[in-house]
C-alpha cells in the first residue's frame, strides 16, 4: 500500500481490526520516505485516534531507514547485514521506533 486511497480501503474494510499497512517492496528508496512520512500524517488525520502502523520498506538501504526514524517513523523494514541491522536498531531504540527484518525477503 502506498497511498491514502489504498490505504483508506484497507482501514475502512477493517473498521475494527488491527491493521499493520505496508509500503511496496523498496519504497523508501523508489517513493521517498517523506512521501510516507505525509501518509502517516494523512493517515492519522483521516483516522483520529487509531493506531495505524505503517511499515515502510527500505530495502537493503540502512540510511533511509534512519531517515525514516529521524523523521518520526515508528515502523521500518529492512533488510541488510547483521551490522548494518545492529546500526539502525540502535536508532530505532533511541527515537522509540521499531525495526523488521522483511518477512518476504530472504
Amino acid at each position: 500500500m502506498a497511498t491514502l486511497a489504498e490505504a483508506t480501503i484497507v482501514l475502512e474494510t477493517h473498521p475494527a481490526d488491527p491493521v499493520e499497512l505496508w509500503s511496496p517492496e523498496n519504497a523508501a528508496e523508489v517513493q521517498g520516505v517523506l512521501w510516507f512520512v505525509m501518509l502517516q500524517r494523512a493517515l492519522g488525520s483521516a483516522f483520529p485516534g487509531r493506531e495505524l502502523p505503517l511499515v515502510l520498506d527500505c530495502g537493503n538501504r540502512g540510511d533511509l531507514a534512519i531517515e525514516a526514524f529521524r523523521h518520526g517513523l515508528k515502523d521500518v523494514a529492512l533488510t541488510a547485514s547483521e551490522s548494518v541491522m545492529a546500526k539502525v536498531a540502535g536508532v530505532a531504540a533511541h527515537c522509540g521506533g521499531r525495526l523488521v527484518r522483511n518477512p518476504d525477503i530472504p
